[in-house]
Parts: C-alpha cells; structure tokens; sequence
C-alpha cells in the first residue's frame, strides 16, 4: 500500500521529470532549473530522471526505502546454509518443534563448525521468509495447509486486472438453427473466461463440439488479444478493453485443462497454473456465478431450454429456435461489453468496466497496475496453446492423422534422431505447425496439394465409416474420397437431418483463407483488398477457422 503522501511527492516530481525526459537536448541547466523547482539536489533529480527514463510510470518516482532491500542478507553464506538446513531438518517435521529448539540447534551446529552464531532474531527472519502454507504443509500436513490457506468460495484474492483469471464451459440454454435452413440443431458449447479481479469478462469461445484443448486455446486467446478487430466485425459498438497476457489461471480437473498443449503454452508465456483441489467442491465460485448470469440472460432467446424443466413447461425449444451461432455469439458480445460490463456488479460496488480503469490506470486511492504485458505475435500465440503431436522427420515428410505433410524445410531435419513437436489446429488439418531446434514454428502443407482442407471431426467420422465398411488398412486417399462423399451426402440431406445440418453448419464455419483478417500477418494498406493480400502471403501465412473437435 502506496503512502498517501509519498503518492502525492511522486505526483509533484511527474510533470517535472517528464519534462526532462521529453527534452532529448536538456543540459546541466536544464536538471538545476528542476532541481530548483523541485527543491532537491541535482543528483536526486538524475537518480529520478533514471529511474523514469526505465519506467515511464509514476510509481517509479515514488521514494524509495534507504538501506538495504528487503530480504538481503548480512549473514556469512555458509550460516544462512546452515540455518536453512536445520530448519528444513528439525523445524518442518511433523514432530513440531518450537522456535526455541530451532534457535537452540542452530546455535549447537554452529559451536561445532566453528562458525559464529547467529541471533534469535535472524533466524525467525529466515523461518518467516517461508511460505506460510508450506510451513503448515510440512509440520501439520497437507489438508491442514489446505483448510487454512486454500480459498473458499469468493475468498480468491486478486489484486489487480490479469493477476487470476477463472476458465470453464457450459452448455448454453438455447437451441441454434442451422444458417441455410433454420432448423434446429443442438445447444452448442461456451467456454467463459473471467478476470477475478474486476469482473470482466475476458474472453469467451462458442462452439458445437464439447469442451477441448482446442476451445480452452481459442478462448484464452480471445482473452489476451485486442478485442477492437472482434467487436467490428460482428457490427458490435462497444468498449471491450480487456487484453494481455494473463498471470495465473484457475481451473478445475477437467482433462481439456490439464492437456500437454495447455500446460506448454501457459510455461511458454510465463502463466501459472492453479488447480481447484479435487473433493472440495467450495472453489470457482466467480465463473460460476458468471455463467449463472450469462444463462439468465440466455434465457430471454428464442429456443431456450431454461435451466430446468420446470421453468420450461411445455415449451418445445426446437420450435421456437430461431438463431444460429454465429447470431448467438454476436448476441453474446452485445450482452457482454454492452450491458454485463456497463452494469454495477453487488461484489465489487462498480461496474466491471470501471474497475477495469481503476486497476489500469488509478485513481486516487488505487494505484493502477498500468497496461497488462501484450501479445506481440497473435498467431505465435495461438499456435503455442493448440494440440501437441510428436513425430519423425521421414525422407516422404511427416505423417499426422493418416495424412502427409511436406515443406522444403524438413530437408533440414531429415534422419533427425528425436521426434520433433508437431501442433495441429483440430478445426484445420490442411495445415501444421513444426517447432524447429531454433524455437519457430515451420508450416507444413498436405503433401498433395489438391487435397481439400477438412477438420477433424470429419476425419474421424470418415474413419469410422471406412471401419464399418471393413477396411481394415486406412489410407489418405480413402479418407479424402469418403470425406468429399460424405459431404454430398450431407448437403443432400440437409434439409431433412438434424445430424446433416449439424455436419453441414460446422463445415459452413470453413472460411476461405482470402476473407480472414484476425490472423494475418501483415499491415493492411488503406486501398488493399482482401483478396490481392491474399494472393501476396505464403501458403503459410494462412489459416482456416473451422469447427473444433477433441
């Protein structure tokens, strides 16, 4: 906590220092003038010039405590061992020794080692200086260091906006209708992100397939990236101002959390993962209470299910269905930055947008935080949390799925003697992604150019259709033929399947690379049009967005 006056000295040297870094020719003159008006010596006028010059913040200017830091130590090396030592040996046992057994032992070691003893005093600090959950852990066992320390529900404590964001799914109270005929087809899935601290929505994902590694990627990198493309393209006119990347997650056991392309990507970017316990159901009360409010506003839609069937009666939700998912997500979006972040939230006595502002920039009772740490490289971001595959570089290329894959640059890696890391977006297998030796991400393309993008949920249902057909001995140019059969067969029957339509829906989200623009990698030029920026960018430099599969 930031003294109210030491902010307010901090407030005063601002305008001053700002001046001075702004002056790209200031001289001596220049910093005695400041020094003068600040009242200070020219060499505290340096020191803050410095110090703002590395952080352009106005906590940089706040005074600073003289002496050393907190937390060095003025001991010899071999005694701060040597307490350490009889700490982890003799205090943190279950036998639970008193601090006067500790000091007492310390002091005998030291005698014997001819070493200097040191005070009561200095060992509490090095026994304090543990973390207070671990002490517990260590002496009294693991549930007494969770019943003390872990949080219950609305005990999560988050300081500031992207310090603990919350993530789960639900399945969404409505039913939506396919695009071309209008007729139903499923309640499709939402995976929620939250940031625990000022209540925003971070991010969401809507999708027909089940919960995945692959929704849990896409919803955190709706979270960490700007939303202002997002909002305009779907004709969205509001202030959606949550991005960056996130410090810690806080999810529960599901397996789509606790998958190898999550756990990378969260170690890649420096993002600590916190799992609820299992058996102790008092945790995620934010999302939950989140989801609670998203599905009383669901409620309203045409094709809802309501939450219970009672609440439901005798309505029949397939007849009333009216939106797809596309005109559900876009809904999503108004109900979210429109009227959920307007709105004054009982929990923190303001509206999540206002507490967004007052964790970022301050006020003046809270220092804000500043802007969170960006996503410089979007697509690298994305890539880094979608599914993990291991294969080995082949004189023929890489096999994945059945399907063979090719780039002039594997004639690098040919007779590598590791298998390499393969990521694969399951909405898209016309394209993978080769994590070289040197850290980047090498597209690969089908090694047969003609083969038609698919998604996985289509290849795994033509591998079962194959499997009835007992065709024991799968390969690629099977599954392609059955694909392309299947998707007549689908586009006939459209009209009279809800298992048709729900096929042909998620085939319909395949976009050709020429019309995306959220994934791009370059600038666009005023008078560029989709299509002549796409024909100027690699094979690689595309990607397809299709429906998800596990």
């Amino acid at each position: 906590m930031v003294d109210v006056v030491a902010w307010n000295e901090a407030r005063r040297y601002l305008p001053v220092i700002r001046r001075l870094a702004e002056n790209s020719r200031r001289s001596r003159q220049d910093v005695a003038a400041a020094a003068a008006e600040l009242a200070c010596g020219q060499t505290h006028v340096y020191a803050l010039l410095r110090r703002y010059l590395a952080d352009a913040r106005l906590t940089s200017l706040l005074p600073r405590r003289r002496g050393p830091a907190p937390g060095t130590s003025l001991l010899d090396q071999e005694v701060d061992a040597l307490i350490n030592n009889v700490i982890e040996d003799v205090y943190l046992t279950r036998q639970q020794p008193r601090i006067s057994d500790l000091v007492d032992e310390v002091r005998r070691r030291c005698v014997v080692t001819g070493l200097v003893a040191p005070s009561r005093k200095a060992i509490t600090a090095r026994l304090q200086s543990r973390p207070a959950r671990e002490v517990v852990a260590k002496r009294q066992g693991r549930k007494a260091a969770r019943d003390r320390f872990l949080p219950a529900v609305g005990s999560l404590e988050a300081h500031w906006p992207l310090s603990l964001i919350q993530i789960d799914h639900t399945l969404v109270d409505v039913i939506v209708v396919d695009s071309v005929t209008r007729k139903p087809i499923q309640r499709p899935w939402l995976t929620l992100a939250i940031d625990v601290c000022t209540r925003c929505v971070a991010g969401f994902h809507l999708s027909l397939e089940p919960p995945s590694a692959t929704s849990v990627a896409l919803c955190l990198s709706h979270a960490a990236l700007s939303k202002e493309s997002w909002l305009a393209e779907r004709g969205i006119d509001a202030v959606w101002p949550v991005r960056g990347i996130p410090e810690r997650l806080h999810l529960d056991n599901a397996k789509e959390f606790r998958s190898e392309a999550l756990k990378r990507g969260c170690e890649q970017y420096g993002i600590a993962i916190d799992y609820r316990p299992v058996r102790t159901p008092h945790y995620g009360g934010h999302i939950e209470r989140l989801i609670g409010t998203m599905m009383g506003k669901v409620h309203l839609l045409p094709g809802t299910t309501f939450s219970d069937v009672r609440t439901k009666g005798e309505l029949n939700p397939d007849k009333t269905a009216a939106m797809t998912l596309d005109e559900v997500e876009r809904w999503l979006g108004h109900a979210v930055a429109g009227i959920y972040h307007c709105d004054l939230h009982r929990g923190i006595g303001t509206t999540p947008l206002a507490a967004w502002k007052r964790g970022t920039v301050g006020d003046s009772t809270t220092l804000g935080r500043g802007e969170p740490t960006a996503v410089t490289d979007p697509r690298r971001f994305l890539i880094d949390f979608l599914p993990i595959a291991r294969r080995m570089i082949r004189r023929d290329g890489v096999a994945l799925h059945s399907i063979a894959y090719w780039a002039d640059v594997l004639t690098t890696w040919i007779g590598h003697p590791e298998p390499m890391i393969i990521r694969y977006d399951p909405r898209d297998l016309s394209r993978i992604y080769l994590l070289g030796p040197d850290g980047s991400y090498y597209d690969l393309s089908y090694r047969d150019l003609r083969r038609l993008p698919i998604s996985l949920w289509e290849h795994r249902l033509a591998l079962t259709r194959l499997r009835e057909d007992g065709r024991s001995l799968v390969d690629e140019a099977a599954i392609f033929r059955t694909i392309e059969t299947m998707r007549k067969i689908a586009d006939d029957a459209v009209l009279s399947s809800k298992t048709a339509r729900r096929q042909h829906e998620r085939r319909r989200r395949i976009v050709p690379a020429s019309e995306r623009t959220d994934l791009l990698p370059v600038e666009l030029d005023a008078g560029d049009t989709l299509e002549q920026i796409s024909k100027e960018l690699q094979p690689h430099e595309r990607m397809f967005p299709v429906e998800e599969w596990e």
